[in-house]
């Protein structure tokens, strides 16, 4: 089987559009068409359905979709691998992360990473726990950074940091200037958080039925620059750590105000990788920053 054809077949799959597929290839539609109509040929089945509203794949599509884009996140890996024996200093690294890391831990990061190794990639992706865990297995992520993140023997647990909730507000608001906040003085305020899938909210509601309290969740979002739009408008109010906010915080946009201890659990913030999985050059660099990051990371 060509690695061409399996290359384009995976541009397709992900694109569901012959047009757009041969726009991020930069080769004209017909070429795609006949790599396809190999690999069918060789197959035996027919891939893709041709219809008003776009390609669709077949049930054997379905399945050789999968399988390419593992074997040729593998062969990346193997390139990379062949680069590290070189000492070139080169490769990619796909990272799956929840948004509430990137600005304070995430960017710092990799900028200094990319300072030091400029041939370096990095594929960034924001996901929720279960979308990391499913990404490490499948390949399509060579890293996840997370809170909240479930045990899994498949899914190695590289570095941990414990991190306190704030709630956050418009500096107008009137729990703006407390030193710290219970859980039973927010009740009466509207809250943005996000949904009952989210670990956050798991535990938030579970302290809040362990005290007696019943909160006012009036915005449900799991995007960060909602809640934090909505936190600035004086809609609503936040449960986050400070390090999600904390570029807001420094520019007088928001006021952070921890909970009082024992209110609300810690959260994990967890660096993971595939237990099975051979770590390239560009992976190891990446994992050291980040778990050095991650041991030093405190409170403001």
């Amino acid at each position: 089987m060509h690695w061409r054809a399996l290359r384009y077949f995976d541009t397709v799959a992900r694109s569901h559009s012959l047009r757009e597929a041969a726009a991020r290839l930069h080769i004209a539609p017909t070429a795609i068409s006949r790599q396809i109509d190999l690999l069918e040929h060789q197959l035996g089945a027919p891939l893709i359905e041709r219809g008003p509203g776009g390609i669709r794949l077949t049930a054997a599509g379905e399945l050789l979709a999968v399988q390419a884009r593992r074997t040729l996140r593998d062969l990346e890996r193997v390139q990379e691998h062949i680069s590290d024996l070189k000492g070139l200093r080169t490769g990619k690294v796909s990272l799956r992360v929840a948004e509430g890391v990137v600005s304070g831990l995430l960017v710092p990061v990799l900028g200094e990473l990319s300072q030091r190794h400029p041939q370096l990639q990095f594929d960034i992706q924001i996901a929720s726990a279960g979308q990391v865990v499913e990404a490490l297995r499948s390949g399509d992520a060579d890293i996840g950074l997370t809170f909240f993140m479930p045990r899994h023997d498949d899914i190695l647990p590289f570095a941990s940091s414990r991190l306190e909730h704030h709630a956050v507000m418009a500096p107008g608001h009137p729990l703006a200037g407390r030193a710290e906040l219970r859980l039973a003085e927010l009740a009466d305020h509207p809250l943005a958080l996000p949904d009952e899938r989210y670990g956050v909210r798991q535990a938030l509601d579970e302290a809040a039925r362990r005290q007696g309290v019943t909160l006012k969740p009036i915005f449900h979002t799991a995007s960060l620059e909602t809640q934090k739009a909505l936190a600035m408008s004086g809609a609503g109010l936040l449960i986050l750590p400070p390090m999600a906010v904390a570029r807001e915080c420094r520019d007088g946009q928001l006021v952070s105000v921890p909970l009082a201890w024992g209110e609300l659990e810690h959260t994990r913030l967890d660096l993971y990788l595939h237990r099975y999985r051979q770590r390239s050059f560009a992976t190891e660099a990446c994992l050291g920053l980040l778990a050095a990051s991650l041991q030093t990371l405190s409170e403001p």
